[in-house]
């Protein structure tokens, strides 16, 4: 995976060092106007270019000439912060002299400014109005920014020429002429035409005017032309050779009608140059079909159990007596909560009661009479595998499966908790209320494995946690299943970066949840707003306020939607820079640094994702939950460390893998431990802690999911300042989310906050 690239696309934000190298300030005399010039370009590695300038074009090339237009290709280059460049492409007779006197095109697809697509991507784009047997020379400049605002250039490119050719001679020959028109097919109301398609006399295909007349003969002049159906003129022709056939549509049923057709080229009734007249072709329409005059339906009656199905059949017949076949028929219920009816007459019992299944062919309808009774009703069943699958802490997340709620469809559930190891059952024991387990909750598909949050928790603290599978309404008309199996589960303690859903955009020294600690930012987005973080987005990605998913006693959260392929969508904490322009870029060396992260994936993840298998990590993840802690020497940054997300096809959306560590010297490390799997609809809280060890010239990583530790590293060097340099973390992302794979996909971002405490005082991180 390329590193360097990636650290670009996070990085081009940072505002700007250093001076433009010489060559764009060349080019800005050469073309002040043009030449809207930003501040100095910054000497830093998060530009892709060796001198933060864009790069230049080199392979422009004239592809095609017309008497009017111009097909011009290139290969797209770098904009010098590892985005794709813009582009102005300039036009003017043969010699062309760069500056303010040349044009930049006007029309055509190469009309400036032409936006980049991919870096190396090879780009066609057209030039128009061109005067015919003239020579004109291209050229074109990359840049960034906004034309005559705050654009940055890169080189010239190479020039190339052209000549617009002096159009073909006006054909002289006349059309050909149809001589096979024939009559294919025919209905009570529509012909079907067939003919094989000539030459306009000037080597392209002719188009045809079709006319028509009832009766055997036909006279050309005064007829009209058709109007309905695909023969109508004017008939564009397609290749000259080819098996033509369209309709003419509107006739009366039973009669006889003449066709005959003309080839011409340039346009009716203006200047259109015609060829012969083709043979006559005659047809007849079918005579009008019969009415229907009695439907009959059968069974008339049925008695069914629900779930079970019954096929209607319908007779249709003439005032004759005549069977009549073909006809379209209708199939309505009018109580489809009963009993349902597809379009071929199918009838399924839903639940008891009676409803009426009325099938209509024409202006004529039959009835059946349905009768549903219900199946012999049982309790609901018991779960019995109900488990605490992760906690933080404030947050636990149990699962369990679906049972039958004795009716044969998905039963509800009511889940109550008490603090402590031992649980009663009873008034006095509260039914969860807060998180997606709050009762009641619905059912899905019996045997579902199904996962639910219980939120506003005590840090630090057991719960025991209990339900009952029923139907119907709570304290209306429920009926209950059995007890579960009681399950316990510990919250962890809150030095683990804090916890909670607090508001609000965070910053500063003291505050947060033990001795010593720091909370740079916290928000649970209720404003609707990103609070303390910026919006990091690319190719079509976007991150709005919702009310979709949201945290308990928050308004909204952040939906962010990631475009597909390769977009990107995401909320960044900066350090020093952006809404956190107050804090420092600086916080103290020797610490543990905490970044907590809560989203949900929207449905539609899984069959977004796709991927590899889950047995281990996937360097070509497409989706990443991504944290980086970019250290900081001097004006020079010196690694970063990174979670990912790999997809999966074994029924899990991902692991959280692909953990790296990289630095200047190149290497990669994977982190050690287990991969949670991920599943779309679940809040998933995660906790990062990076650890510097300024003595040992080294640092550590270690990450929570849903309170669970699944990795922690050893000493890695080196993470954080070098040569004695008094700057540390330069900043790290939050919450970024990154695709590159098949289809579009959503997060919600939930709650997000940093908090750091100095070494010894947040002793349970360690």
């Amino acid at each position: 995976m390329p590193f360097l690239f990636k650290l670009a696309k996070r990085m081009a934000r940072l505002r700007a060092r250093a001076v433009l190298l010489a060559t764009a300030i060349v080019l800005a005399a050469c073309d002040s106007p043009d030449q809207a010039l930003s501040g100095p370009t910054p000497t830093h590695p998060s530009f892709a270019t060796a001198t933060g300038l864009p790069a230049g074009v080199t392979d422009l090339a004239a592809a095609a000439m017309t008497d009017t237009s111009a097909t011009l290709t290139f290969t797209e280059v770098d904009d010098g912060t590892g985005a794709p460049a813009s582009y102005d492409i300039r036009v003017a007779p043969t010699p062309m002299l760069w500056g303010v006197t040349v044009p930049s095109v006007k029309r055509g697809t190469c009309a400036t400014p032409v936006a980049g697509t991919a870096i190396g991507a090879k780009r066609t784009c057209t030039v128009l109005g061109l005067t015919t047997a003239t020579s004109y020379d291209f050229a074109l400049v990359s840049y960034r920014g906004t034309l005559m605002v705050n654009a940055v250039f890169g080189p010239l490119s190479n020039f190339v020429s052209g000549t617009a050719r002096t159009p073909a001679p006006t054909p002289t020959t006349a059309p050909g002429a149809v001589t096979d028109l024939a009559v294919a097919a025919a209905t009570d109301t529509v012909i079907t035409l067939s003919f094989t398609e000539v030459t306009d006399g000037s080597g392209q295909a002719a188009k045809y005017d079709i006319r028509y007349a009832p009766g055997a003969t036909l006279g050309w002049g005064g007829l009209p032309s058709v109007s309905r159906g695909t023969c109508a003129a004017p008939l564009n022709g397609t290749t000259v050779g080819a098996k033509r056939t369209c309709t003419v549509q509107g006739l009366t049923t039973g009669t006889t009608y003449s066709f005959g057709l003309v080839a011409y080229r340039g346009t009716l009734m203006v200047d259109a140059v015609f060829g012969a007249l083709s043979n006559v072709a005659t047809g007849t329409t079918v005579a009008g079909l019969a009415p229907v005059a009695s439907v009959s339906v059968a069974p008339g009656t049925a008695a069914l159990s629900m779930g079970n199905t019954q096929q209607l059949t319908t007779t249709l017949q003439d005032a004759s007596g005549n069977v009549l076949t073909g006809r379209a028929i209708t199939w309505v219920s009018n109580q489809a909560s009963v009993a349902t009816v597809s379009g071929s007459g199918l009838v399924s019992a839903v639940a008891p009661g009676s409803a009426t299944i009325t099938a209509t062919s024409g202006a004529v309808s039959v009835s059946s009479a349905i009768t549903v009774t219900g199946a012999a009703l049982t309790d609901p069943a018991t779960v019995s595998d109900l488990k605490v699958a992760g906690a933080t802490d404030t947050v636990v997340t149990l699962s369990f499966t679906e049972v039958n709620d004795g009716s044969g469809r998905h039963a509800n559930y009511d889940i109550r908790y008490v603090s402590g190891s031992t649980l009663s059952w009873g008034a006095s024991t509260p039914s969860v209320s807060r998180g997606t387990c709050a009762a009641p909750l619905s059912g899905t598909t019996i045997g579902a494995k199904r996962s639910c949050t219980v939120l506003g928790l005590t840090a630090g603290t057991t719960y025991s946690f209990e339900l009952v599978a029923y139907r119907g309404t709570l304290s209306v008309n429920a009926v209950f299943g059995g007890l579960s199996n009681i399950t316990t589960g510990t919250t962890t303690g809150s030095t683990q970066g804090g916890g909670g859903s607090g508001s609000g955009g965070g910053g500063g020294g003291g505050g947060g949840g033990g001795a010593g600690q720091v909370t740079y930012y916290r928000t649970n987005f209720t404003d609707g707003t990103t609070g303390p973080l910026d919006v990091y987005a690319y190719g079509g990605g976007s991150c709005a306020a919702s009310a979709d998913y949201r945290d308990p006693g928050s308004a909204h959260s952040i939906k962010c939607t990631i475009a597909a392929p390769g977009g990107a969508a995401a909320l960044q904490a900066w350090f020093g820079n952006g809404q956190l322009a107050n804090l420092p870029n600086n916080p103290t060396l020797d610490q543990d640094l905490f970044e907590q992260v809560r989203f949900v994936l929207a449905p539609g993840a899984a069959a977004a994702i796709g991927g590899t298998t889950c047995a281990g990590q996937a360097s070509s993840s497409q989706f990443k939950v991504h944290k980086s802690v970019y250290g900081q020497a001097g004006s020079a940054w010196n690694g970063w460390a990174m979670a990912e997300i790999a997809p999966c096809t074994d029924g899990n959306i991902g692991l959280f893998s692909e953990a790296e560590m990289w630095n200047q010297d190149g290497r990669e490390y994977a982190w050690p431990g287990t991969y949670p799997s991920l599943h779309e609809g679940t809040v998933y809280d995660v906790v990062y802690r990076y650890h510097r060890d300024t003595a040992r010239g080294c640092g550590t990583f270690a990450m929570w999911v849903n309170g669970a530790k699944v990795m922690d590293t050893p000493c890695w060097s080196y993470m954080g300042t070098t040569n004695g340099s008094g700057q540390g973390l330069l900043f790290w992302d939050g919450a970024t989310y990154l695709a590159s794979g098949q289809s579009s996909l959503v997060v919600y971002n939930l709650f997000a906050q940093a908090t750091n405490y100095p070494v010894g005082a947040g002793t349970a991180s360690r």
